[in-house]
């Protein structure tokens, strides 16, 4: 072997695949290393054209040549009679039981009481074993798992192929095969070297047109040598996410693709992952994956590693690169992959994080945008668009995609509000440390804590979301409710003129209908915009043009102030002042 701490995943297929083919095989190695063995630093990295697994000490020799016998993935049972798979998991027991827990939440809710019971939720592996089943691999799943066990006599060699295959770039796959095929001529086995590739592991090598030229349609699915398939398995077990999209038959997988993957720190940080990641509709789901992966990592990283400066920053981009995306449509009687994708997470998210306090403001920041994001419903058209613009914003570090979705979203909250319901507010706190995260410039911190700035983004806060609760609730709102007003704003911000002549309107109407108010009710309610507060806003307009001041105003406008209350409806207009 070239290098005794290394191990070299080649990404062949460019498709989730070779991210599971690395996870098994950093699973594998896992599992190989001697428990007396402490410290090994096992780590996975993506190198671009390849991934590599390695430790921070040589692989001993007597590791392997005094390797014990054990199973990665279990078979699965999935009719009444006995099987001879070995080690199998009865999936019509599990399935009962997942019956059992779901029937008994919708009187209960508290897991613990259940547990009392006798009565647990699904087994964390669920989700695999069922898609597994669910696309018709269990056969060829089970042929996997029985032709590893054979080897129990000779599991050193064994050891010894996967390790040789896999410490060469190049991978020696075809190398691994012709010695494989010896060894399993000396222990007679029976076996072929080559399997079926399934779907469920190899998305891109399903049935339809496969071949590697445009001379003829290949409806046949394309065999491997089974080794690499069967860890293939093993990776789906400790890096994929399986669900079902909601309301539908479809399926998706979300694959974590590495960056720089500690090991021990991957198996705390999926685990907690596996339990909160519940099925939604298609869109919905990308964005809640990648929100809950960062909450889940950054809850971890508080947890351990907060305080020990120096060591580890807390940004979950630097673990985990993106998230790959299956998406596999039902077509009856079978699954087809459908499409491919990827979600970076977000590079943003705690990249300077080396507090428990800086942690504790971005698991804030994530736990809000969730509930957003939860609260809209992709089957109505509006909803589906923001949703998208969400998406685009998240996967990338682009905050005008934020702005397009917070213009859009400042009139679904008016339209909710109007409708008597209460659709969950972004708050000025989180709405700062989200674009101070993307302000490598500190360009706009000069905007967003400008008082001229503040005090017209109150006051945008104050004709729109803060009456427009009120009057949900029964309330006098006391000013006019101006609907479309962020609307109208972002409609004339194109050139600095038009948006400061229409924001110039809505300053002025602001204030006279404020004297009118002063003047009736003897009362001041909310603050007048100030000549000095138009003065900097039009500085800010020439400086950094009317697009991003439009879009910032839009933003912190429909956003609530804690200062002033939690809710909308529960900011009720005090007097500011009162004439004697």
């Amino acid at each position: 072997m070239r290098d005794n701490a290394r191990l070299f995943i080649d990404k062949e297929t460019g498709t989730p695949a070779d991210t599971l083919l690395a996870f098994g095989v950093a699973d594998f190695l896992d599992r190989l290393i001697p428990e007396e063995v402490a410290d090994v630093g096992l780590r996975l990295e993506d190198l671009g054209d390849c991934y590599c697994v390695s430790l921070n000490r040589p692989i001993q020799p007597e590791w392997v040549t005094q390797a014990s016998f054990f199973s990665i993935i279990p078979g699965l049972n999935t009719k009444t009679k006995e099987t001879a798979v070995p080690h199998t998991i009865d999936y019509l027991a599990h399935q009962q039981r997942n019956n059992v827990y779901f029937e008994a939440r919708k009187d209960e809710s508290d897991n613990e009481q259940l547990a009392l019971q006798g009565i647990h939720p699904p087994h964390p592996d669920w989700p695999a074993w069922a898609v597994i089943n669910q696309m018709s691999a269990t056969p060829s799943y089970n042929k996997l798992v029985e032709l590893w066990h054979q080897h129990e006599s000779c599991f050193p060699q064994l050891t010894a192929i996967i390790l040789q295959m896999y410490s060469h770039r190049p991978n020696q796959v075809e190398q691994g095969s012709a010695d494989w095929a010896k060894l399993a001529n000396q222990q007679n086995l029976k076996e072929a070297a080559n399997i079926a590739q399934l779907q469920v592991v190899n998305p891109g090598m399903g049935k339809g047109g496969n071949r590697s030229k445009a001379t003829g349609l290949g409806i046949g699915g394309l065999n491997a040598f089974w080794l690499p398939e069967y860890l293939k398995f093993a990776g789906l077990y400790q890096a994929a996410i399986p669900r079902v999209v909601r309301g539908e038959k479809d399926r998706k997988t979300y694959v974590l693709r590495p960056n720089k993957l500690n090991w021990s720190t991957h198996k705390k940080v999926f685990s907690e992952f596996q339990k909160v990641m519940y099925a939604q509709t298609a869109v919905k789901m990308d964005i809640l994956t990648s929100l809950t992966y960062c909450q889940t990592y950054l809850t971890e990283w508080t947890n351990v590693q907060a305080g020990k400066i120096g060591r580890s920053r807390g940004n979950p981009h630097n673990h985990v690169a993106a998230i790959e995306t299956v998406y596999y449509k039902h077509l009856g009687s079978a699954h087809a992959t459908l499409n491919l994708s990827s979600l970076n997470l977000p590079e943003w998210i705690g990249a300077d994080i080396i507090t428990r306090e800086q942690a504790q403001e971005f698991l804030d920041l994530l736990s809000e945008h969730n509930f957003v994001i939860f609260r809209l419903d992709e089957k109505k058209g509006n909803e589906y668009n923001l949703l998208l613009a969400y998406r685009h914003f998240l996967s990338g570090r682009d905050l005008s995609m934020f702005f397009q979705f917070m213009g859009g979203y400042s009139a679904h909250l008016m339209s909710e509000m109007a409708k008597g319901n209460n659709p969950p507010l972004f708050s000025v706190t989180n709405l700062e440390v989200l674009i101070m995260a993307h302000d490598e410039e500190d360009k706009l911190a000069e905007i967003i804590q400008n008082e001229g700035f503040r005090n017209i983004a109150e006051a945008i806060r104050r004709s729109t979301i803060i009456p427009q609760g009120q009057k949900a609730r029964g309330r006098d709102s006391l000013y006019d409710i101006r609907y479309g007003l962020g609307s109208k704003l972002l409609r004339h911000a194109q050139y600095n003129e038009a948006f400061i002549q229409e924001l110039g309107r809505f300053m002025h109407d602001y204030n006279h209908e404020t004297v009118r108010k002063h003047e009736t009710r003897k009362q001041i309610f909310r603050s007048y915009i100030t000549i000095d507060d138009i003065e900097e806003i039009v500085r800010l307009i020439d400086k950094y043009n009317a697009p991003t001041i439009a879009y910032l105003l839009v933003a912190f406008g429909y956003a609530r102030d804690p200062k002033l209350g939690q809710k909308a409806e529960d900011e009720v207009e005090e007097p500011v002042s009162q004439i004697s």
